[in-house]
């Protein structure tokens, strides 16, 4: 499943450009407008994935989950999928109906869906439908930076047609900060089936205690205007890691995943808490916190943990509570201690002491 950010609105370089250049000292393309049309609609024409879920939560609906853009995907430095160019978007719809007759080739229903926190017919999930918007590409001591936002939803109604091409999806949101938006994308949708005969939950539900193998640590860009910096640690119990050394390559590898602040300028030691995000989704930035983890699609952000159950199944749990504990041994190691709740109140903790790592994917952290 694609995911975005692990902060809601973050400058990131992102990997994989083609780099259209527009004549602008090789500067990627700009989709103008914010890819608005003379219309008022954003223009989608990019299915990325679609995933159908049948009666798994033993509900009698179905869940057809969808992921639209108008750009070309690429990687952000945090491993999670953005659009490439200023302008580009990534639509999340998460739209609930009747169970398909051929699981092998679901159709999504005709139909208006409504913005709601259920699991029923007709219902526009919330939980899982959000956009992430590309908001300005610049360059960085010859470096492109990219500032990508995540956009929540409060309303809205998405409506789907059946039509020659496939399907025409209209979808017309609030957002959280009371903006309006509306995408259409007109297209085929392929559904892979997801479903089984076992209930399909990607949450970890059972206590851990991970024992690091590998610490590795970088450094987001700061805003002008914090007073605190932006750090991930990411804490293996496997030295066998992906490519671009952000996930456990291996059957049972184990991931921790801290999003902290310490002080502006000041070294990572500490002692921090988790925070609560606001009703829009956002945490008030403060030096000491841990950004709480939160579910984007059927994937992690924030501080989580991410385990690999199996080659085609990485299940997650996301910190909600907890305290995190970062000492400076003066040798050049550090001590780290954890002791988090997840949002199945189960508890994660590990201690481990030793060289943290630079973490490092080219993109400038």
């Amino acid at each position: 499943m694609v995911a975005a950010l692990v902060v809601a609105a973050m400058m990131v370089s992102c990997d994989n450009d083609n780099n259209g250049g527009n004549g602008n000292n090789g500067a990627p393309e700009v989709i103008e407008n914010n890819g608005v049309g003379a219309d008022g609609k954003i223009k989608l024409d990019n299915m990325v994935v679609a995933y159908y879920l049948g009666n798994v939560w033993k509900n009698g609906v179905a869940d057809y989950y969808i992921v639209l853009s108008n750009d070309t995907i690429g990687q952000g430095s945090n491993g999670f999928e953005v659009p490439m160019h200023q302008g580009g978007w990534l639509l999340y719809l998460d739209l609930w109906s009747v169970i398909s007759e051929n699981t092998a080739n679901a159709i999504l229903p005709e139909g208006t869906y409504t913005f709601g926190d259920s699991r029923e017919l007709g219902c526009f999930y919330n939980e899982f439908s959000l956009a992430t918007n590309n908001r300005e590409q610049v360059q960085v001591n010859g470096e492109w930076l990219y500032d990508i936002k995540d956009v929540y939803f409060k309303s809205g109604t998405v409506v789907v047609e059946h039509i020659e091409k496939g399907y025409r999806i209209t979808t017309d949101v609030v957002t959280t900060d009371d903006a309006t938006y509306s995408f259409v994308y007109e297209g085929p949708i392929v559904f892979e089936d997801q479903s089984d005969d076992e209930d399909w939950q990607p949450i970890l539900d059972t206590d851990v205690e991970l024992t690091p193998k590998k610490v590795t640590m970088w450094k987001s860009n700061t805003y002008p205007e914090s007073n605190c910096d932006h750090y991930a640690m990411m804490l293996y119990n496997t030295e066998s890691l992906s490519e671009d050394g952000m996930h456990p390559s291996v059957v049972g590898g184990m991931k921790l995943q801290v999003s902290f602040f310490p002080e502006l300028g000041k070294d990572v030691a500490g002692h921090y808490t988790v925070g609560t995000l606001e009703s829009n989704g956002f945490l008030d930035e403060a030096p000491g916190l841990v950004y709480p983890g939160n579910y984007y699609g059927t994937a992690a952000l924030g501080t989580f943990v991410e385990y690999v159950e199996s080659i085609s199944s990485v299940l997650y749990s996301t910190i909600k509570s907890g305290e995190f504990d970062i000492t400076n041994n003066g040798n050049g190691t550090y001590t780290v201690e954890a002791n988090f709740l997840t949002e199945r109140n189960k508890s994660v903790s590990c201690s481990w002491t030793g060289v943290i790592e630079p973490h490092n994917t080219g993109s400038g952290q």
